[in-house]
């Protein structure tokens, strides 16, 4: 197979990067793919690497070693993870082994979250993906009912198809729009034991209460159900795309890794454009995952996002609070993956570029004040008492072992 891939910048300028070959598989399923850039991107002044630490810009045939997937982490990163996945294959109709990576890719075409765009021949309608806001209550119905697998025909499914191909994750969402951007909405799972929805919203005021850059968020009601919509960041106001690559494609974290804060730090110092204000960003962020109980910090919730200032890390998301009761961080803090006390926070501090223990007390006392008001926050957001109870004795714990 052969994918053109198409590179929206920042400009709304729509440019051809490279061209991705993929053989089919060999006896035991394995995919062997290739990259390369075309010539007239390595001639254009806004090019620029896809991937700056496995991609430079070079006339190279650059090989993915990567035989599940084919194709570099950089390119399956447009792909949803399980939600987005599922509509596809149910909307294409798609048999076990046309589930392949380059061919999700190639039904993707232009719908993926990021700056990247992929052509099996032809031109695409590079227009912004989403369906307008007002049919944000249809569609949380729909994605119910899909969740649920209850009986609904891909007719009455097409406007979930058209707003929901792309997100990662597990959850229900869909992509949306309005005259003010692009948003990403999150729904409620039927799997829920708790109020995420509510959860999620009240740690993103929490983090911005902290000091830490979060893409913006605000919560709706619709009718019985609740939406959190976050604003999208891979959209500008221009109508360009701002080029997007997780962590995991970064640190080549296939499977299962064990990988820590300090491995984002030392990506973060050969990739951004700004690395000691990212550092020491990452670093509140790593805080306030430790005190708020966001567990799930796994690596495809890092991202670095290219824009006109070149690589940056993007603004926080996907702040839950630990709505799985797991005491154990995906990511290692330290040595290990448990919740880290004070002094395990202070002795991290030099590995974000944070020398002087003043200063690194300054950071943990701030997250700490903000996170100490999880309880108004959490009834602003309508949390309900019984979550507000559970999650809130987890919290306090991890507040008192974060202030010895």
């Amino acid at each position: 197979m052969m994918l053109t891939v198409w590179l929206t910048l920042p400009a709304a300028e729509v440019v051809k990067a490279g061209e991705l070959a993929i053989d089919d598989p060999d006896a035991r399923g394995a995919l062997k793919g290739q990259f390369r850039y075309t010539p007239e991107y390595l001639e254009n002044p806004k090019a620029f690497p896809l991937d700056s630490l496995h991609l430079p810009l070079s006339a190279d045939i650059f090989d993915a070693d990567r035989p599940h997937a084919g194709v570099h982490g950089v390119f399956e990163d447009s792909l949803p993870d399980d939600w987005g996945r599922r509509l596809l294959i149910r909307r294409y109709k798609l048999g076990r082994k046309d589930q392949r990576i380059p061919q999700l890719l190639r039904l993707l075409e232009n719908h993926g979250l990021g700056a990247l765009s992929y052509v099996e021949e032809g031109w695409l309608d590079f227009k912004t993906t989403g369906v307008p806001l007002r049919h944000l209550q249809e569609l949380a119905l729909l994605a119910e009912k899909f969740e649920q697998n209850k009986a609904v025909d891909n007719d009455e499914l097409s406007l979930l198809f058209q707003a929901g191909s792309s997100p990662g994750g597990a959850r229900p969402k869909a992509l949306v729009k309005d005259e003010n951007g692009a948003y990403l909405a999150k729904f409620a799972s039927a799997r829920d034991q708790l109020d995420v929805v509510s959860l999620e919203a009240a740690a993103m005021e929490l983090a911005r209460k902290a000091g830490i850059k979060t893409a913006d968020s605000r919560l709706l009601a619709l009718g019985p159900r609740k939406c959190l919509l976050v604003k999208r960041f891979d959209i500008n106001k221009a109508g360009g795309r701002n080029h997007l690559i997780s962590m995991q494609s970064l640190l080549k974290a296939d499977g299962y890794y064990y990988a820590g804060y300090r491995d984002l730090a030392e990506v973060i110092k050969h990739v951004s454009t700004q690395p000691g204000q990212d550092l020491h960003r990452l670093y509140r962020q790593m805080v306030f995952n430790v005190m708020i109980g966001n567990t799930d910090d796994h690596l495809k919730n890092f991202i670095m996002l290219h824009n006109d200032e070149g690589w940056r890390l993007s603004p926080a998301f996907d702040l839950v609070p630990n709505v799985g009761f797991n005491m154990e961080h995906v990511l290692r803090i330290g040595y290990d993956n448990t919740p880290p006390d004070l002094e395990t926070l202070l002795q991290e501090a030099k590995y974000f570029g944070l020398k002087r223990q003043q200063q690194t007390l300054e950071v943990i006392m701030e997250v700490h004040e903000a996170v100490s008001e999880w309880s108004t926050v959490f009834a602003a957001c309508n949390v309900p008492e019984k979550d507000a109870e559970s999650i809130g004795r987890d919290i306090s714990r991890r507040l008192e072992k974060c202030s010895r």
